[in-house]
């Protein structure tokens, strides 16, 4: 049976629960990774539950301990060499390939243009540098006031909204350049 104070971290967290999945999976770019991130936040919020102060912005507070394991996480990911087995990779991955774009001819022309435009908008976000993308994600995509980000990733305001302008330009270059290539800017003034 649970205590008083697993109840009320439950229902603190729950309503979260996916925002800080699509956030975290936006982060690690991997579905387990992303798990594992949710997972590890989950038990620090919970062991660190004391130190939230009532009445404050849980949600933010929820997202400062996802935010700072994934740096923790992503520091120590650089530090340690990368390691590939040969078990790892597929057998066959250039056949399987072709199969996935023979099926994907048979898709409706709505669904394939539909999923080729969120993927580009996807590899632009991706494309931008970690302190950028991360401003973005929390502000653009999350809907984190300024304040709130600072909060989170423990910086001045001043550096948020820098960093929200320079990484909404970057994101902006990133999708023109694709626009003019694909022809879907046909004038381009001076």
């Amino acid at each position: 049976m649970p205590t008083a104070r697993q109840q009320e971290f439950e229902s603190l967290i729950a309503p979260h629960l996916s925002s800080l999945y699509s956030t975290a999976l936006r982060m690690t770019h991997n579905q387990n990774d992303a798990e594992d991130l949710v997972q590890d936040t989950l038990y620090k919020a919970f062991r660190a539950f004391d130190q939230y102060q009532k009445n404050t912005n849980f949600r933010a507070w929820a997202f400062r301990i996802l935010v700072n394991t994934y740096i923790t996480a992503y520091r120590k990911a650089i530090r340690q060499p990368q390691k590939v087995s040969y078990d790892d990779l597929e057998e066959f991955y250039l056949y399987k390939k072709l199969d996935e774009s023979i099926s994907l001819q048979e898709t409706a022309k709505e669904d394939f243009l539909e999923n080729f435009f969120e993927d580009d908008v996807k590899d632009a976000l991706e494309n931008l540098p970690y302190q950028f993308r991360l401003v973005v994600l929390l502000c653009d995509v999350e809907g984190f006031s300024y304040n709130e980000i600072a909060n989170i990733i423990n910086t001045p305001l001043g550096t948020v909204m820098s960093r929200l302008y320079r990484g909404r330009k970057l994101l902006q270059r990133y999708l023109w350049s694709y626009a003019k290539k694909r022809g879907y800017v046909l004038n381009e003034k001076n």
